[in-house]
């Protein structure tokens, strides 16, 4: 099963298990997590959600060859996922040992606590694949960090460390691999027995003004994802994929 779920003490832990393919998320992932939110949601017994990886690596984002190969699919999925994500109530808190790319990391900007050991790396890849950004980047990196460095993470494709996004505001805190699941055990423990209802009206207000703006930008994410889609640069990076080879976006004269 690539999606581990299990309901102890009012916590719904979920956790990406395809370490074969580095935790890659496949559609039937996204809408399988799709599920157990949408469940987790109306189920007064789940108090907070802990979602994790295993102890190498978080995930390497989407499947790449669903993504290339049958895209249309794993995009609707993952879509779906991201709007239930960002609209669910409960508190969700992220465990990340090592990496987390692209839509993996725009899990985490959803999140309501990222706790991360020291080896941790994000990445925004959609630039050398010639693609734009999704599911909210461009509005939630800014908003957090400002634009200078965003610039150099997303228009520049540089991979950002542990220290570097926690400068940047994108996580809570950084610990060692042996205290890491120690300190959000006890995290998520103390949330499973503050009150329920404070918690999420909070968490209603706390995100109230950023799902404002998030909601008209991902609107034009979507739109210039799928024209940048249609191009020779999106199909050049294809070809390459499929061939094995180095995409080159400068066509000849």
């Amino acid at each position: 099963m690539s999606i581990i779920s299990s309901l102890q003490y009012g916590i719904l832990q979920l956790t990406l298990h395809r370490p074969e393919l580095r935790n890659s998320i496949s559609s039937d992932m996204f809408n399988t997590l799709s599920e157990r939110l949408l469940r987790a949601r109306s189920d007064e017994s789940v108090r907070v959600v802990l979602l994790k990886g295993n102890d190498r690596i978080f995930s390497a984002g989407a499947d790449v060859q669903e993504t290339f190969k049958n895209r249309e699919e794993i995009s609707n999925a993952s879509r779906r996922f991201f709007r239930i994500l960002r609209n669910f109530p409960k508190p969700i808190v992220a465990e990340v040992h090592g990496i987390a790319v692209a839509e993996a990391f725009a899990i985490l900007l959803y999140c309501d606590f990222v706790y991360v050991n020291e080896e941790a790396a994000f990445s925004i890849p959609a630039i050398a694949l010639a693609r734009t950004p999704r599911f909210g980047f461009t509005a939630l990196l800014p908003l957090a960090t400002g634009l200078p460095k965003v610039n150099e993470k997303i228009l520049l494709a540089e991979p950002i460390s542990a220290q570097e996004a926690l400068d940047m505001h994108l996580i809570t805190a950084i610990y060692s691999e042996e205290d890491l699941t120690k300190v959000v055990a006890a995290k998520v423990a103390r949330l499973a027995v503050l009150p329920t209802q404070a918690i999420q009206e909070s968490k209603k207000l706390l995100r109230a003004m950023q799902n404002h703006y998030l909601n008209a930008q991902l609107e034009l994410e979507e739109q210039i994802f799928n024209k940048q889609k249609q191009t020779f640069e999106a199909q050049e990076a294809l070809n390459a994929f499929l061939e094995g080879r180095k995409p080159v976006f400068v066509k000849d004269e």
